[in-house]
């Protein structure tokens, strides 16, 4: 269900190409498979054929302390810390805490959050670029305005034709 709300919100405000690494995230061996999925994503070379993320979301959605344990765990944490790639632990829900909240770079509250702290919304960038391509218009007219203004001033200070021609 967490996978699911990730993409379903990345794909609502920034559609993306994203790697799932699906692991167990609790139960035995939980914490190692957690550990190596993001060793793994760190290892991944930056040209290679699985193309190495930008991001790293550590997701787990709640339960209880012992549902939870493995984002405790060293090596989860050791993992986390050492990523290459900037990590977002999503672990549990907004009062659920874990080791893996703080070895990370960013802390998201719920792991829909973490996919909306991951991407910007796309509308919002498009309307952005817009106002800078407006204001990049005006900045380019606003001289030639300016100029032409100056222009007509000076011109209508200068004499008429039929009052030079006239002596």
């Amino acid at each position: 269900a967490v996978i699911r709300d990730i993409l379903h919100r990345l794909a609502d405000r920034f559609p993306s190409h994203v790697i799932v690494w699906p692991v167990l995230v609790q139960g035995e061996g939980a914490a190692r498979l957690v550990a190596a999925a993001v060793q793994g994503f760190s290892a991944l070379p930056e040209r290679g054929a699985v193309p190495r993320p930008d991001l790293v979301i550590v997701a787990r959605g709640g339960g209880s302390i012992e549902d939870l344990w493995a984002f405790n765990e060293e090596v989860v944490v050791r993992a986390i810390a050492a990523s290459t790639i900037p990590v977002i632990s999503a672990v549990g829900h907004e009062t659920d805490t874990s080791l893996a909240d703080f070895a990370a770079d960013v802390r998201a509250p719920t792991p829909t959050a973490a996919a909306e702290m991951a991407v910007p919304v796309r509308a919002d960038l498009y309307n952005q670029l817009a106002e800078l391509g407006l204001r990049k218009r005006r900045s380019v007219q606003r001289p030639l305005a300016l100029g032409r203004e100056r222009l007509e001033a000076r011109a209508q200070r200068l004499p008429r034709a039929e009052a030079l021609l006239a002596p």
